[in-house]
This record gives C-alpha cells, structure tokens and sequence, in this order.
C-alpha cells in the first residue's frame, strides 16, 4: 500500500514537472529568430531519426510576438515529438506561414491515427496534443489536428495579426 501511494505521487510530480517544463520559454530563441530556431530543430530531428524532414518559409519573416513564437516552437517539438514515437513517418512538412498572422503546420506521412480516440493522459505521457491546444488557446490562439489511420498526420497552430 505504501509502495502504491509512493508510485502514484512519482506518477503525479512527474506529470506536473512535464507541464512545468512544456511552459518554459524554448532557449532555441534566445539566440534566432522562429525560422532559423525551427530550422535547427528539424536538422537534429532528421539527424536523430533518418525522416525527411522539410522546412517551408511562407511569406515574409516578421517578428511576432516572443510568447507566439514560443508557443509555435513547443508545438513544433511536440509534433515532431509524436512523430518519432508514433508515426513511422518517412517525412516531416513544417511550413511556417506570415501571411495574415503566423502559422505553423506539421505534416507527415505516417500511420496516422483517429483524433476521437486519443488516450487518456498518464504517467508515461498523453499529454501532447492537449497541451499543444490548451497552449494556443491560452495565447489566443487556433490548434486543429487532422488525422486518420494510414493517412498521415496534419497539426495547425495558427495566430491572427
């Protein structure tokens, strides 16, 4: 019984120190802009993986606000995130987009998966796709998720200007 209560609150603190962490500013800005911050990402993601990876720039890079940029980063990292672990992608589109606000999109070809049937969040994880919206939402921000099984995975976070 005391083994189980201690496993429960590891459990709890690690799920809270995930949350703290998710909130952190990303230090990939600290020194460069969202593009080149997203760049950097996406060569270790193909580095660590062997996925192709893809970096389209959409319009005109303008600073944006430092908690957006932030924000399009983690989302970027968390999709990417579930792609190594879930996906079996051969290749990874980011298109960041400055037209009409800024926009960021993740797309990739793997297995796929039905949005309505996500699992319930636990100590080994689950919280990615919640967070990524509960964080865009927060911000003022739009996040949709579009996926089917063997049809590959499309993330959208979206800020208006």
């Amino acid at each position: 019984d005391l083994l189980r209560t201690i496993e429960q609150a590891a459990a709890e603190n690690l799920a809270e120190a995930r949350r703290v962490v998710h909130d952190l500013a990303p230090g990939e800005l600290d020194q460069a802009l969202l593009p080149q911050a997203l760049g950097r990402l996406l060569e270790r993601f193909r580095t660590e993986t062997d996925v192709e990876a893809v970096l389209h720039v959409v319009g005109a890079p303008h600073p944006t606000a430092a908690a957006h940029d932030a924000a399009l980063l983690r989302v970027a990292q968390s999709a990417l995130a579930n792609v190594r672990r879930h996906a079996a992608a051969t290749r990874v589109d980011v298109t960041l987009g400055y037209e009409g606000g800024v926009s960021l999109d993740v797309v990739d070809d793997g297995r796929g998966f039905d949005p309505d049937a996500l699992p319930v969040p636990s100590a080994d994880g689950g919280f990615g796709l919640r967070a990524m919206a509960a964080r865009l939402n927060g911000l003022g921000g739009t996040f949709h998720v579009e996926s089917q099984v063997g049809e590959g995975t499309a993330v959208a976070a979206r800020f208006e200007a």
